[in-house]
């Protein structure tokens, strides 16, 4: 399967997916007001700090099931498939004997810790299922890991949405529960489909434990701090402003289903072609991907990060109950994060087995993060801690650009698009800005609001290669 074929599919089930999540979190919020809400979202702040402990295994996944390690591909799934589990089982100790009777009592977690205790069993399955996910799209047997994805997610909102519409379900708990063996579901699944694809095999003599395990010592290493400058703001919240403010951040600091798709598709569809140039040391092809693929996430996220960012209190107003209408402000600042959600910022350093610049870029983000949400509160309230996370992520993608500028002996401007980027930029914000200042005389608003999206149609047009002009233009003859 090519590439591009490739990608589109995968685009088309991440984006049906982060749909229903989408919706699903939305319908989740009519059912439980913000105070109950909370140890739900507890749950899933301290399960997304579980894969870390995996020490970047599930990453390396991608590596080492590409290139001169492929022959060897279900075996390197299976070992980390094992270590996986084990590492989750030691989690679930450690929580259950020394956290949660020693440790989270103490904290804002104490009123929710059995909700919380059933979260945490999710992580234990979540492990599995990302792994047999990459493993799947890595080894370009995406049709079958989108398949399974969009199936899961498609009946864990039907599931969801039906049991809380006809009253079976009416607790956090019981609704905790749910979610539980939903994801045992999911990774029953994923086992079968490794299976059938003969993607999982357990002779471990010939493969190089040694290599996955230094790989992924310094990959897991450097995913903290990525991850905590994402969260810090989270965490900040509930030290800052208390458990309420803390429910309605998480609801509203939500990007657009777009963001991971762009960053899904180009990081993981692409990865084995960026180890093959990588392994010819051909730089200059590493290049042109990266820029093609910047530019072709800039033409989706762009504009829909500037509009939500621009109508985000309309949008609240018709989709998220009253009780979560602080939250407005959130939602769009974290939609600007769009503006930097065009590309994988981790890819290259991961094949140019580079982790260490992770770790520098993400680290110069905690430190922005860290201290303008401490500022940032006191001068602006909850969106504060949203705007502190924007300049963190600033930070850090100046870092990686001048970083993967050098090891690709070139320049930063040769890298990073900036003209397309302007423009789209300078587009989407005079029409959406001034659509959203004239809201009130409507037909005005709408006419602008069409008229920037011709002028933003036309200049993507001249940007695109002529391969691609072609077919747009095969395809709306045909029409």
């Amino acid at each position: 399967m090519s590439k591009t074929k490739a990608g589109i599919i995968l685009s088309a089930a991440l984006l049906i997916g982060n749909i229903f999540q989408f919706f699903q979190s939305i319908i989740v919020v009519y059912f439980f007001a913000p105070d109950i809400l909370v140890s739900y979202r507890f749950g899933v702040l301290l399960v997304s700090f579980f894969p870390l402990a995996t020490l970047g295994m599930i990453d390396s996944i991608f590596y080492f099931i590409s290139g001169r390690y492929e022959k060897d591909a279900g075996n390197y799934v299976g070992n980390t498939l094992i270590i996986c589990t084990i590492i989750s089982l030691f989690i679930l100790l450690i929580f259950h004997l020394i956290l949660k009777p020693y440790v989270l009592i103490y904290t804002d977690m104490a009123p929710y810790l059995n909700e919380v205790s059933a979260y945490v069993y999710i992580g234990s399955f979540i492990f599995i299922n990302l792994t047999a996910h990459n493993a799947l799209v890595g080894y370009n047997q995406v049709t079958i890991a989108s398949q399974v994805r969009v199936f899961q997610i498609g009946i864990r909102f039907i599931a969801i949405a039906s049991t809380l519409y006809f009253g079976i379900i009416q607790s956090i708990h019981a609704f905790i529960l749910l979610i539980v063996f939903l994801e045992i579901g999911q990774t029953f699944l994923y086992v079968l489909v490794l299976l059938r694809k003969k993607l999982l095999s357990f002779h471990f003599k010939d493969i190089n434990r040694k290599a996955q395990l230094n790989y992924s010592f310094v990959l897991g290493i450097t995913r903290f701090v990525p991850f905590l400058s994402v969260n810090i703001d989270k965490i900040m919240i509930v030290m800052l402003m208390g458990t309420s403010s803390f429910a309605i951040f998480s609801v509203a600091a939500v990007e657009l289903p777009l963001a991971g798709i762009v960053i899904s598709v180009f990081g993981s569809v692409l990865f084995s072609t960026y180890v093959k140039y990588v392994e010819a040391h051909d730089y200059q092809n590493i290049i042109k991907i990266w820029h093609k693929s910047s530019i072709r996430g800039m033409i989706i996220n762009v504009p829909a990060g500037v509009c939500i960012f621009f109508y985000s209190d309309v949008l609240f107003r018709l989709i998220i109950p009253e009780d979560y209408y602080e939250g407005h402000q959130v939602f769009g600042i974290y939609a600007l994060l769009l503006l930097l959600r065009f590309n994988d910022s981790d890819v290259l350093a991961k094949v140019l087995n580079q982790n260490a610049i992770i770790l520098k870029a993400s680290t110069l983000g905690l430190i922005t993060n860290i201290i303008g949400t401490y500022v940032f509160i006191k001068l602006f309230g909850l969106w504060g801690a949203a705007l502190a996370t924007l300049c963190g992520l600033v930070v850090a993608w100046l870092y990686y650009l001048r970083a993967y500028a050098r090891l690709l002996e070139s320049r930063v401007s040769h890298i990073f698009p900036w003209k397309p980027y302007a423009i789209l930029m300078g587009i989407s914000v005079t029409f959406f800005g001034i659509s959203k200042m004239m809201i009130h005389h409507i037909g005005i608003s709408i006419v602008l609001v069409i008229l920037g999206g011709v002028t933003y149609i036309y200049y993507v047009f001249t940007i695109l290669d002529q391969t691609e002009r072609d077919y747009i233009l095969t395809r709306l003859k045909r029409l």
